[in-house]
Formats: structure tokens, sequence, C-alpha cells
């Protein structure tokens, strides 16, 4: 700014101090003359006359003018608004236009020049689209003539409108007063064929408005071709068609991958089997039957060492592996992961200290599994899910994108919010129901946890959507992302899919399983199971640990260890001390027993594993403010 910019500013607030105490900035005068042209756009002249006293009005005014609505049932509607020119005092006059949330504000006048006092009357003429209603009986224009957002009083204001033709018009409406009021402090004062002006009769207080609203017979506006319809709606909704769209493109791919890779081999007839499949240890029968490493897999091979000889576990708080000499061949992954165990000593105490070691030893454990069985019993086709995996990404972005381009800054920042947040939580819950429905039995915990973290996330997302004041309809790009997220998080574990082999292999498995966790044991007798002994509960105590079964098969065997007082077989690998000492001894109560190693003994060993910090109108009906047009504005 210049210094006599300076100056002229200076000597412009000083006479604005000194103005009358009486002096009020107002509207004194608002004239919304509208042109309805035959194609359907509007050619509007607003004339507004303002008295300034450098208080909000210093440089200029604004015009805010919405252009973004929502039809009843949630699309969007974006009219075009265009500013044509702008006077001052019948003088060309500066004016900027800058996005709003839902429209545009047109800035008027100059930061470096101040308003000298007194009434100033602005010019505005502008064109605007797509506000024409098309009715089956009649056209229709309701039009929000002042708009409702003016900081200022309005002494008077006027809506005059103006057809292509010289017809009747049919209905007419006024409303006046604050946002959603039906006052009527307006009249008709000029209502000829083809022309009619609308006159408050009294002053609008601030945040006030002028709204009428009339109706014609129809053939006088060329109404848009239903093609054009389309093409609007699909501008002003692009992400609707692209979510709808992408999504079925999503699911229509998982579809087809399942049915050529994912579909499992048909099962087989089930019969109890007294032994595990051959040459497979307990970890192995669980790798194989869940298709995929888990925990349990290196509890069970943990205690299967044990049983064979190579380690004793002592303590409980926290426990402790002993090393053992001789004990009889194991596999190769648990040969990797007892070198591993003990690689730095005789002992380790499962602790989250020893994570490292743990971890290293586990990750042996799954490598060699991976090797003997990963691509012979099933296939996981990454290859599949990762190609899925980058359609739904591909997806998600097309949304962002769409929503970007056909949103304000301020509404996509409501509408990815809320799209965002929730989708890493939902493809987590989508995955934790997923593995508890591969669970032999289902973990229901694990689904019931995964829907509810799904179904919870969607809500939230839902939930801030509609806090950013956007139409139902809108929700679809973002519940599209919601699904094929889910979609994608399922993908990996879906697509998984075992060999013809493997299939017999996983039907063994289960033979085998409903031998170590029948509860009645009648129809077992007919097929000469083995007899119960202390040495044959200890074999397959890890497959039943493996299988999930260990309190059913402890459960049968109670009579028989107490009976034997077995107290010699579980001591040479198993010694606990405190109060497992005396409640989970294997010979006294082996369901306590099995149950503890089953639960918090593994619980021991996945916290032990896990490093630190990894967890966790026009005919009535209508009111002030309604219909197009709108808006309202300030000084500055």
């Amino acid at each position: 700014m210049t210094v006599l910019a300076r100056a002229a500013a200076a000597i412009v607030l000083l006479l604005a101090t000194l103005a009358p105490a009486g002096a009020v900035e107002r509207i004194l005068d608002f004239i919304s003359d509208v042109t309805v042209e035959r194609g359907g756009d509007l050619a509007v002249v607003e004339t507004v006359a303002v008295e300034a006293e450098g208080r909000d009005i210093r440089h200029g005014i604004l015009r805010e003018f919405p252009t973004t609505y929502y039809r009843p049932d949630g699309s969007r509607v974006e009219v075009g608004f265009v500013v044509q020119s702008v006077t001052r005092d019948g003088n060309p006059e500066d004016f900027a236009t800058e996005r709003m949330n839902n429209g545009v504000r047109v800035r008027i006048g100059s930061a470096d020049r101040f308003l000298r006092t007194g009434r100033h009357e602005y010019v505005i003429r502008y064109r605007t689209t797509r506000q024409i209603g098309f009715f089956p009986q009649r056209d229709a224009l309701y039009w929000n003539a002042t708009g409702n957002g003016w900081t200022f009083a309005i002494d008077q204001a006027e809506a005059r409108i103006r057809l292509p033709e010289a017809v009747p018009f049919e209905q007419v409406s006024v409303y006046t007063g604050l946002q959603g009021a039906t006052g009527t402090d307006a009249r008709v004062v000029e209502r000829e064929p083809g022309r009619i002006v609308f006159r408050t009769t009294r002053q609008l207080r601030p945040h006030g408005g002028l709204t009428v609203a009339v109706s014609w017979p129809k053939g006088v506006v060329t109404p848009p071709s239903p093609g054009q319809v389309a093409r609007w709606w699909f501008a002003d909704n692009l992400a609707v068609p692209v979510a709808v769209l992408g999504l079925a493109l999503v699911l229509g791919f998982y579809v087809q991958a399942w049915k050529r890779v994912g579909r499992d081999p048909p099962r087989g007839v089930i019969i109890p089997l007294f032994a595990a499949p051959a040459g497979m240890s307990a970890a192995a029968v669980r790798y194989a039957n869940n298709l995929g490493f888990d925990q349990r897999c290196f509890t069970a091979a943990i205690i299967d060492l044990g049983v064979n000889g190579h380690l004793k576990i002592s303590g409980d708080k926290p426990p402790v592996l002993e090393r053992r000499t001789g004990g009889k061949p194991m596999p190769e992954g648990e040969t990797a992961m007892e070198r591993r165990l003990f690689s730095r000593g005789s002992s380790l105490a499962l602790s989250q200290v020893n994570h490292v070691t743990l971890g290293s030893a586990k990750d042996a454990l799954d490598v060699a599994l991976a090797k003997a069985y990963l691509g012979k019993l099933f296939t996981n086709n990454y290859g599949w899910s990762g190609l899925g995996l980058a359609l739904v990404v591909g997806l998600i972005g097309a949304i962002f994108l769409s929503l970007f381009v056909s949103h304000t800054p301020d509404q996509f920042g409501g509408l990815a919010v809320g799209t965002i947040l929730p989708l890493v939580f939902i493809v987590f819950g989508a995955g934790l129901a997923y593995s508890g429905a591969q669970r032999r039995p289902m973990s229901w915990w694990r689904i019931i946890a995964g829907l509810v973290v799904a179904a919870g996330a969607t809500a939230v997302g839902v939930v801030i959507m509609v806090m950013s004041g956007h139409g139902w309809i809108e929700f679809v790009p973002g519940i599209a992302a919601y699904v094929a997220a889910a979609v994608a998080g399922l993908g990996f574990s879906w697509l998984q899919a075992p060999s013809v082999e493997g299939r017999k292999v996983m039907d063994q498995i289960e033979g085998f399983r409903e031998y170590l966790g029948v509860a009645e044991e009648d129809r077992l007798n007919a097929l000469n199971p083995p007899d119960k002994t202390p040495e044959l509960f200890e074999r397959f105590l890890p497959y039943a640990v493996a299988l999930d079964v260990e309190n059913a098969w402890a459960q049968r065997f109670a009579g028989v260890l107490a009976a034997a007082g077995a107290t010699a077989a579980a001591s040479t690998w198993y010694a606990a001390s405190t109060w497992y000492a005396a409640n989970t001894d294997w010979s006294s109560n082996p369901v306590g027993f099995a149950d503890h190693l089953g639960s918090d003994f593994n619980s021991s060993i996945a916290s032990a594993s896990t490093a630190p910090g990894s967890s966790d109108a026009s005919g009535g009906g209508g009111s002030s403010g309604g219909g197009g047009g709108g808006g309202g504005g300030s000084g500055w």
C-alpha cells in the first residue's frame, strides 16, 4: 500500500469514528431482477444499496451464493453460477470469486481501497443454471431472492421475475423471515402475463430473507433432455457410479478367483482315526488343517519336544524351558526350532526379555512347515489375492479422486475422514472374524469381535459423514470402500485352498480330531480304539492341544490316570511350581493340566515371543430460505 493510500485509509477511518452515533450499517434496498430464459438458464441482476459507516463495510461487500443442493434422495445438485460484471455507483468495481463449503463467495472491492461513508449502490450481474423445476403439470421457480445469510438488516427487498413469453402465472407464493420461517411480510405489487414483482412490507432483520415461488404453464421453457439430466446426475454424483461399478468389479473378480483357485476340493467321508497322518507332527497337523501358521503351532511344537524328551518345562512365573539330551527323533522344523531355543544356553525363560530368541525359534518352525507343506497340501494364492488388493486400492483411489473433483475442499474433507478412518479397523475386523471361522472348532469370540469392530468402524464413518452434512446417497462411496476393504481383508484367507492331496490329509486330521475330542465313546468302541494308557495320553497330548480338544482328551483319561497313579510320565518333561503343582498335576487333575497347557501356557509363550509395544413451493409448503438462489453476505 502506498503512502498516499495509507493516508487516505487513515482519513476514512477517522471519518468513520466521527460518524453520528445513530448511523447503522444496513442494506437500504435489495432488488433481485430475474429473467428466465427459454433454455432454462437465469440471467440475474442484483442491485444492492448499502449504508457504509466504516465498521463492517470498509472495502466493499461479500455476496455468497450457494451452488450445492441435495434432493430428497440425498443426491447432489450442482447449479451453475458465473459472475459477469460488478459495478459500484455506476462504475466498474473489482471482484474475485472464492470457493466455499457449499457455493461461491464474491468478494467485491479492493483491499487497497477504503470506501467513503454513506450510500453505495452495487449492481451484480450473473448467470445461474438448473434452477427451474420441471413438473408433470407445470414448471416453476422457487427463488431465494435475497438469501438468508446477510449480517445486515434489509430495509426493503424486491424480487422481479420475467418469463420468455407473456403467459399468466398459475401459482404464486411468498415467504419472509429467518431460515425455515413462513412469514408473509411481502406482497405482489405488479402482476401481468410474463412478469411479476414482489416487495417486502417491513424491514428484514439480519439473516432474514425474501423467497418467492411462481409457476407457469408447460412449454414456455424448454426442459433438459433425459440424456442431459443423466449427464448432470453423473457429474454431480460421480463418486456413486464409480463406487458401485468398482465394487461390482472387485466382487466379480473375487468370485471368479474363488471359482478358479479358491474352491476347496470335495470333502471326503470322515471316520474316526486313531493316529495322526503319517509323518506329521502336532505342529504340522495344525499348520495343514488351518492352512497356515499361528501361535498354537509353536505351543504344540514345544509340548511335542517335551513329550519326546528334548526339553523340560518347569516353573510357572515365568515358565522355563530346560534342554534335555537324547530324546526321540523329531521332524526338521522342530529340530531347527530346538536349536534356536537353546542357542544361548541350556535353559530359556518364557519372558519377554527373550522375545528375540523365541521369535527366531518360531520363525524357524514356520519356515520349515511352509517348506514341507505349502504348495503341496495347500496354496495361499497370494498372487490372486494381491491382484484383488490392487483392485481394491485402485477402487478406493478412484472414489477419492471422484470425490475430490466434484466437491469443495471442506466437503471432501468430511467424506475423506469418514471413509479413511474406518478402513483399517474394518480390514482388521474382517480378518479377525475370518480367523475365528477358520479355527477348529470355530472361535465365536473372534467372529463376534471381528463383526463388532467392522460394524462399529462403519458406524463411525457414517456418523462423521452425517455430521459433515452430506446426503444419504453420498454414503454409497464410503460403504463401497468399506465393503471392498473388508473383502480384501478376507481375501488373503478366502482364496487359500487345499490341494486334492491336502483335502485328503485334512479329512484324516478331522477323523483324528473326532477320536481325540469325542466325549461319548460308545461309537468308538466298535472300531477297536487303542487301550487308554498314560503313555497314550502323553503321546497324543500335543496333537490335542494343536487341534483345540485338549480338555476333552484329558477328560477321557481322568479315571485311567487316577487308577494308575501316574506320576512318572509328565514329571520327566513338566514340573510346575506353587499353585500348579497342587492343582494341575496330570494324574489327579488331567483336565486342569491340559487346560493349563492350552490356555495359560500358550498365553505365556505368545506374550514372551512378542516384541514389547507391538500389540495391541409455489403452491405452498415452502419457507424463507428455500429454493435456489439464496446465500447472503456481509462487509469487509
